[in-house]
């Protein structure tokens, strides 16, 4: 990947929690990844495994413990306040639930017009509107939301509403956080489309976060796969969907209904993802791995690139790679 392409870069990225008699709770574990200009990165894995957490931190919600999160076009701007709020008008997130993401006692256009007010933008209220009414047409709504409140909305307005929200500072890279999980099946199709079309037109940068691999497949350009706070397998989406080589990957191939033949294997995980708070030694996975080895327990497995562009932390596929 040349360097001049990667938009934000992650480094040995690492956030913690403090626990029961001050143990420490690892929701993200030394994890490094860059996202390119442009592109859909699409960010899998089971609830509580870190893609929320993860997602925040690129957005500078959520401080790292340790490590780093570079953006191309921006230097770090801790301790800055102006080059920290214009790192914040470059980097969006929409939240999973449109029904508690935005302020239910405000009408849809005064939500859509605070981000401008908080940045300065727009020279009066007039040019203000003129834009919130621009977006709202980008994402499907038409003027007559402006006055309309949240409760009158469907979930699938409400979702638009928030997109609206995200977008009307005109920013380069987004974080999609399970925007899609708490619409119905119809609605959801609708907004995926949506968020294609959008970043066709604006030349928008996606982190998509989600559980269900058929629709990160679908919008991805490159997938990474994620178990407890870290990476396990990560590479374009044809790789992934097609060649998949982690058993974690594969056991969600699994169970996913629409999997193709060539991963589709009774591959049913056991149990449940371990507590972040009592990680399992070696690799976290082998406590629910049909393949786990001796060398499993007590070795965690580097992320090693086994075909170009192809990454993978198993020593039983790197065993077979050497």
């Amino acid at each position: 990947m040349r360097q001049h392409d990667i938009l934000v870069e992650c480094s040995q990225l690492v956030k913690e929690y403090k626990g029961t008699r001050n143990k420490p709770v690892r929701a993200v574990h030394d994890l490094s990844f860059s996202i390119r200009q442009g592109e859909t990165f699409g960010l899998v894995g089971e609830s509580g495994c870190g893609k929320s957490t993860l997602g925040q931190l690129m957005v500078r919600l959520l401080e790292p413990t340790s490590g780093t999160v570079r953006y191309t076009n921006f230097q770090d701007g801790r301790g800055n306040r102006k080059q920290e709020k214009a790192m914040r008008k470059e980097n969006q997130i929409i939240f999973q639930d449109p029904y508690s993401s935005i302020n239910p006692r405000k009408r849809i256009g005064w939500l859509v017009e605070e981000p401008l007010i908080i940045h300065g933008i727009g020279k009066d209220a007039q040019e203000r509107k003129a834009m919130v009414c621009s977006i709202l047409k980008e994402v499907g709504l038409d003027d007559s939301y402006l006055d309309r409140w949240p409760r009158e909305l469907s979930g699938g307005q409400r979702q638009r509403v928030a997109i609206a929200i995200a977008l009307i500072l005109n920013p380069s890279f987004v974080v999609c956080d399970e925007v899609v999980s708490a619409l119905d099946v119809s609605v959801q199709a609708q907004v995926l489309n949506l968020l294609q079309e959008l970043q066709e037109k604006f030349g928008l940068t996606y982190l998509f976060i989600s559980h269900n691999l058929q629709v990160v497949s679908y919008l991805s350009d490159r997938i990474g796969v994620m178990y407890l706070g870290g990476l396990v397998e990560m590479g374009d989406t044809e790789q992934i969907y097609h060649h998949c080589l982690h058993p974690y990957t594969k056991a969600l191939f699994s169970a996913s209904v629409d999997a193709f033949d060539s991963v589709k294997e009774d591959l049913l995980l056991s149990g449940d993802i371990p507590s972040p708070s009592r990680s399992p030694s070696g690799c976290p996975f082998h406590t629910r791995c049909i393949s786990c080895m001796k060398r499993c327990i007590e070795e965690n497995p580097s992320m090693v690139e086994v075909s170009p562009g192809h990454f993978c932390a198993c020593h039983l596929i790197q065993g077979m790679n050497t």
